[in-house]
């Protein structure tokens, strides 16, 4: 069985907190400020979620970016994503035109995949202006024990700063700022913690995700 057979067996059957959830808000929320404040977004601009799964970042995004396609391979998820606009497909061969969107954001997709590059280089292909990935970070002790506990997330093994920086170069994109940051897991983390692992949103090299913002060459 393909890697790629095996996580979408495991996505079909996950049970993921919703957007609505207040751990998941108190995880998505200072990722999307850091690329807010990073970005130069206008309210026009057409994004792409791209590993959108049950709409965690979707919704948000879509409170002040109305323009916002979904798109994941898991029907199970996207059944139990709000967003209006939402597409069943591939992330290495997107079922869109070169550059439909202003912007293309993954999150959490990279280290469920096998080819990385080639999941880089087609939000390249579809994003007119910034390709921003947010995966997690290998060196963070949480997500180093689960990539090993959980066979589906053992891509974290292979994602930190250094590899997903070349991992962008060799796509042609320029990186423009990295943030390394959290400690607030939106599926694991007791709510009763927020309070206390909100003082990690900020930057730290061991912290949970790694944020990047890549800007397309001119």
């Amino acid at each position: 069985m393909t890697t790629e057979n095996r996580q979408g067996q495991y996505f079909e059957n996950v049970d993921y907190r919703g957007p609505q959830h207040p751990v998941v808000q108190a995880y998505v929320r200072p990722k999307w400020k850091y690329i807010v404040d990073n970005v130069p977004l206008l309210p026009e601009w057409k994004i792409l979620d791209l590993g959108c799964g049950n709409g965690i970042f979707t919704q948000p995004i879509a409170q002040s970016y109305p323009d916002v396609v979904g798109l994941d391979y898991s029907s199970h998820l996207l059944e139990e994503n709000p967003h209006r606009t939402l597409v069943r497909g591939d992330a290495t061969t997107l079922p869109f035109p070169d550059e439909s969107f202003d912007l293309a954001f993954e999150g959490n997709l990279l280290h469920h995949v096998s080819d990385r590059t080639g999941v880089i280089a087609e939000m390249s292909r579809v994003s007119r202006r910034y390709v921003v990935l947010l995966e997690p970070n290998r060196y963070n002790p949480l997500m180093f024990g689960l990539s090993l506990v959980v066979a589906a997330e053992r891509g974290v093994l292979k994602s930190s700063v250094k590899r997903l920086s070349k991992e962008i170069r060799d796509c042609g994109l320029k990186l423009q700022s990295v943030l390394t940051t959290g400690m607030i897991s939106q599926n694991n983390t007791p709510a009763f913690l927020i309070p206390l692992l909100q003082h990690f949103d900020r930057q730290t090299w061991w912290g949970e995700y790694i944020v990047m913002i890549a800007k397309k060459s001119t």
